[in-house]
């Protein structure tokens, strides 16, 4: 009797452990192709970065031209986004902005805003360049757009620009004198020149001074 028991209990007491080192060593990765799956991920990250900023300089390098930058800055990563706040007219203390997180999203539409404003387009053309960069950013540099200056003003900018405005505007009319010429009547209702003497019709000719041209009559 006790050999059956036993011919019955060796099954259970022989099978694998399914928790046991050889599950794991079975399903377990090699450190090797561990190793080799984190370098194409890097590989394959670095290749997207790439190909992303080739295309971005692609369609910035006529934007760039246009403000009077060289078309090669727009192809270097974080230089270009550099020269694009100076395009917008942006402090360039504004550039470092961007690397706050969640803030940033908000600069980079406010400038894109002023980049748009730039080139003479509105607002509706800043929301093509927030949601399809690629399509309107193009259109600024092959397009007949044209760079009119930085669009953002410091206050002190604004300052200068309006007290020439107020200049330019005081120039422009400013009362003028006008002067009659010697020796020429006005015209009916035309107000006399303040340095000239009003005629006197019925004044009398000295009889002392002589027609002009003639001398003084001459004995017999």
């Amino acid at each position: 009797m006790l050999a059956s028991l036993a011919a019955f209990a060796r099954p259970f007491t022989t099978s694998p452990d399914p928790y046991g080192d050889s599950y794991y060593s079975d399903t377990t990765m090699e450190p090797a192709a561990v190793a080799g799956l984190i370098t194409l991920m890097i590989f394959l990250y670095l290749l997207i970065f790439a190909v992303a900023f080739v295309i971005s300089g692609l369609v910035w390098a006529g934007a760039f031209s246009k403000a009077g930058h060289a078309k090669w800055k727009a192809y270097v990563p974080f230089y270009s986004m550099w020269i694009l706040v100076k395009i917008s007219g942006r402090p360039e203390s504004h550039f470092w902005l961007l690397f706050i997180p969640y803030f940033n999203i908000y600069m980079q539409i406010v400038i894109l805003n002023d980049i748009a404003k730039s080139f003479g387009k509105d607002a509706a053309f800043t929301v093509g360049l927030v949601f399809l960069p690629v399509v309107f950013a193009a259109i600024l540099s092959y397009g007949d757009a044209r760079y009119l200056g930085p669009s953002y003003l410091t206050p002190a900018q604004k300052q200068s620009a309006q007290q020439y405005a107020q200049q330019q505007y005081g120039q422009q009319f400013a009362p003028q004198q006008f002067t009659q010429p010697y020796g020429q009547q006005p015209y009916p209702g035309q107000p006399q020149a303040f340095d000239q003497p009003p005629a006197q019709p019925n004044a009398q000719q000295n009889p002392d001074q002589y027609p002009y041209g003639s001398g003084p009559p001459q004995q017999p």
